[in-house]
């Protein structure tokens, strides 16, 4: 076969397997479960960013543009290995995109990734703005309402951390640990975190108990590198109570599986506190030994400055210890340099500018909650009075519409009173004239109590009842002499008193009904105010009429009530 033909064959099947590797979107219901299914296909392509963008070609859509951007982001991170503006830009898009989308699971998830790569290259203060952010953002939220809600936790756990803010880093690693996966790298990895903050706290109890379950866990589902990192962390515990053997035995081993893994970074560490632990035990050459080996990784790595400087401040104690000034000069210039840079990034100035951003802040945030507080309890003031108020108010309408309705029942009862009264009264035998002046007389009485009882009411509360409703006035009304009644009474007196009432007639044919009326209830012995009150006049109109009729009939009013009287 020729060489052109293998060629051939070879390019062909390079460009199958680039085709064969593109990123599977899984359509669910859950939008959080369709996102995460996502970025567990994420990979690394190293340095061939034709096959990343390739794989990740299929979120290369407007409503994954999102994440096509920064999962991109992370591929240059990948491809440079170390901080450029191809990935910043992709990153910085991705969460104003996130932004637009008005998805806050979305966005949280493109800052911290974002966070990821800044924390990664130890650019602090950059990434301090985005962590305050989503820490508010998270605050209202539920874990189910988070993407990758275990990963998420951990992560600004770790940075709290870093930053020194141990006790709020546990409790997000303490959120972590509720919605990781048991048996997993990931909980493994959450609970050494949770036990590296009760070590930085001094709790050595809890610090053992979470890196001895972490050492356990990761032996189990064979997770080499954790194992190793756990063996370190304790040695740090075992440091802390003086026991040196142990900690060296720790270290040394932490050291050989991450050898053994090719974790550069986990061996440098390990290596560096190896090398203080032998310094403190007098064994300087020992300690050099394992400085030069986490050396030799530290100057690979841009962003392992930080422990560059460690190494070579930790070489500088052990040549003075040995009286020696040997590569002592060329150590003070790379340390001068290293900490001219770490100024603005890795360090300790860095770290503190975080720390002051963080508390600056967390003031603020006081200062709102404390307004917020003040707010709350204005509104409850306000909500107090406005209830209280309107307590008040019901209560006098209440007791208004109780007065209403018992006034109206006082005045039914009254009304009710009359009309039963009436009723007996008109219910009564009145065929012969002892009745009908019984009858007259109950009536006066009953017309004399209603007009009482108007006027009483007339001055009180009741007033406007009567008003409305009139029905004593209706009653009084009812009980006035009509012409039939004023006749039967007149019948019934012809029969009673038939020579009265024809010598009536007799002298005084011109005589008025009123009048003879009123002579007629004056010979049966009505008093004036009697007569008043079935006449529907006065009781001094009464007195008047008697007078203007005595002076009127002269003798004949005196010879009729004479011979009568």
């Amino acid at each position: 076969m020729s060489a052109k033909k293998i060629y051939f064959i070879v390019l062909l099947c390079y460009a199958f397997s680039i085709n064969a590797q593109k990123l599977q979107i899984n359509s669910s219901k859950n939008y959080i479960n369709s996102i995460e299914s996502i970025l567990l296909q994420e990979k690394n392509f190293g340095r061939d960013t034709t096959a990343l963008k390739n794989y990740l070609n299929p979120l290369n859509t407007s409503e994954n543009k999102v994440l096509y951007e920064g999962l991109l982001a992370n591929g240059y991170s990948n491809f440079y290995n170390k901080r450029n503006k191809t990935s910043e830009n992709y990153y910085l898009s991705s969460i104003q995109k996130a932004k637009t989308s008005d998805n806050i699971g979305l966005e949280i998830w493109s800052k911290l990734n974002y966070i990821n790569y800044l924390y990664f290259y130890r650019d602090y203060i950059k990434l301090t703005p985005f962590l305050l952010e989503i820490m508010e953002n998270l605050e209202p939220l539920r874990a189910e309402q988070i993407i990758n809600a275990d990963e998420t936790y951990k992560r600004i756990g770790w940075i709290l951390n870093t930053f020194g803010d141990y006790n709020k880093s546990l409790h997000y690693l303490k959120l972590a640990e509720k919605q990781a996966k048991k048996n997993t790298s990931e909980y493994a990895s959450i609970i050494n975190s949770i036990g590296l903050n009760y070590l930085r706290i001094q709790d050595y109890k809890m610090a053992s108990h979470y890196l001895n379950e972490t050492a356990k866990i990761s032996s189990q589902i064979h997770d080499d590198v954790r194992y190793a990192k756990a063996l370190g962390d304790l040695a740090m515990v075992s440091q802390q109570k003086g026991d040196f053997a142990t900690a060296i035995s720790f270290l040394k081993k932490d050291i050989q599986i991450s050898e053994q893994n090719k974790s550069d970074q986990n061996t440098m560490y390990a290596s560096i506190l190896l090398a203080e632990l032998f310094f403190k035990n007098n064994r300087p050459e020992a300690a050099m030994e394992y400085l030069q080996k986490a050396e030799d990784i530290a100057v690979t790595k841009s962003y392992f400055k930080k422990s560059e400087l460690q190494i070579i401040k930790l070489k500088l104690q052990i040549l003075k210890l040995q009286n020696s000034t040997e590569s002592e000069l060329n150590l003070r210039r790379r340390m001068a340099a290293i900490e001219d840079s770490l100024q603005s990034e890795d360090g300790d100035t860095a770290i503190n500018q975080a720390n002051w951003i963080i508390e600056k802040n967390n003031y603020q945030l006081r200062i709102n909650e404390e307004k917020n507080k003040y707010e709350t309890i204005l509104k409850k003031f306000y909500f107090i009075i406005v209830t209280m108020l309107s307590s008040i108010i019901l209560l006098v309408l209440v007791y208004f519409i109780k007065k209403y309705r018992d006034r109206n029942i006082q005045y039914e009862q009254k009304v009710a009173a009359f009309e039963s009264e009436k009723a007996k009264i008109d219910q009564k035998d009145h065929q012969n004239l002892k009745s009908q002046i019984d009858y007259l007389k109950e009536k006066s009485v009953q017309i004399k109590n209603l007009k009482t009882e108007i006027e009483n009411i007339q001055k009180s509360s009741f007033n406007y009842l009567e008003k409305s409703k009139g029905k004593l006035n209706t009653l009084l009304q009812s009980h006035l002499m009509t012409d039939q009644e004023w006749t039967a009474f007149t019948k019934e007196f012809q029969k009673g008193c038939p020579k009265f009432y024809a010598l009536l007639h007799q002298n005084f044919p011109e005589i008025t009904s009123s009048t003879e009326r009123i002579l007629m209830l004056q010979r049966l012995d009505f008093s004036n105010h009697e007569i008043a009150e079935l006449m529907e006049i006065t009781n001094e109109c009464v007195k008047e009429l008697k007078i203007k009729l005595k002076k009127e009939l002269g003798d004949n009013y005196k010879a009729l009530f004479g011979r009568f009287g």
